[in-house]
């Protein structure tokens, strides 16, 4: 085995269901010798005034995210609630890690969300999105990167020599060739989030910053959601020199990018079979 990540914990972020990309990255990580730490979006004391409907969304969220991670990852990993959109959550969540003694090694930072991507409906055009739209799509899919990072650094849960890792999408740079529009913006944001932390966090806490961008896919359930991903996912398959990139090459990039040593940072990685250097 492979113990590049051993005594090593990360925390993963993003796991919704057994084809979850954030999934697969966590099993090569704990194959690694990481012990892993998983947050989902549930329900906090933050969530009081909201409809019956968004509680019970966010219940079913959560109870589906738990028992994938036990199923997958075992019982005895650790599990936590968490709504990067809330301020408060965050620093519950950091709270909650302080007093399990978990000090963290670095996290994967998988988390997305657009309301104008919906199963089934016709993406909206860039200029029909609305101001609401477009800002929580920044706030969940970009914005959360830094107020998290925060977080953890301020409460002291982040050790230096920690590695930061974002999943991204080739979306952020060109217009892809299914409908990525608003979440594709919002990915550009995050990717220009990472260099720039790249840059603050290498000076002052030799923290590394990295994001991959993945092949389409189709296998989780945000995935399957997306209009016109699946004609994707056969167009790269055709199209890309080495073929559609899939989780395990992710997940082997992934650790490697996790791992304590080199000094790669500020890096937007392709793992797409070399479909990115088509025109």
């Amino acid at each position: 085995m492979n113990d590049a990540l051993k005594d090593r914990t990360i925390l993963i972020t993003g796991i919704t269901d057994a084809g979850s990309l954030a999934l697969s990255i966590a099993r090569q990580a704990r194959e690694e010798g990481a012990n892993i730490v998983c947050s989902g979006l549930g329900r906090t004391e933050y969530h009081a005034s909201i409809s019956d409907r968004a509680a019970d969304f966010l219940d079913k969220t959560y109870a589906a995210f738990e028992a994938t991670v036990k199923a997958e990852l075992g019982e005895d990993t650790p599990m936590f609630p968490l709504d990067v959109t809330l301020d408060g959550s965050i620093e519950d969540f950091c709270q909650a890690l302080s007093q399990q003694n978990i000090q963290l090694d670095g996290f994967l930072h998988s988390i997305a969300m657009d309301k104008t991507i919906k199963a089934g409906v016709v993406i909206k055009s860039i200029l029909d999105v609305t101001k609401d739209e477009f800002f929580s799509a920044m706030d969940v899919s970009a914005y959360s990167l830094v107020s998290l990072t925060r977080g953890l650094i301020q409460n002291n849960l982040l050790k230096k020599d920690s590695s930061i890792l974002a999943l991204s999408y080739l979306g952020a740079e060109k217009v892809a060739y299914h409908p990525y529009k608003n979440i594709g913006v919002a990915k550009a944001a995050l990717e220009r989030i990472v260099v720039e932390l790249a840059y603050e966090l290498g000076v002052s806490h030799n923290i590394k910053v990295n994001a991959i961008r993945f092949s389409p896919y189709t296998g989780s359930k945000a995935g399957s959601a997306i209009q016109g991903l699946a004609e994707a996912v056969e167009f790269c398959e055709k199209h890309s020199p080495l073929g559609n990139a899939r989780p395990e090459d992710l997940a082997w990039e992934s650790t490697y990018l996790l791992r304590p040593y080199g000094r790669v940072t500020g890096e937007i990685r392709n793992v797409d079979g070399g479909y990115h250097i088509r025109g």
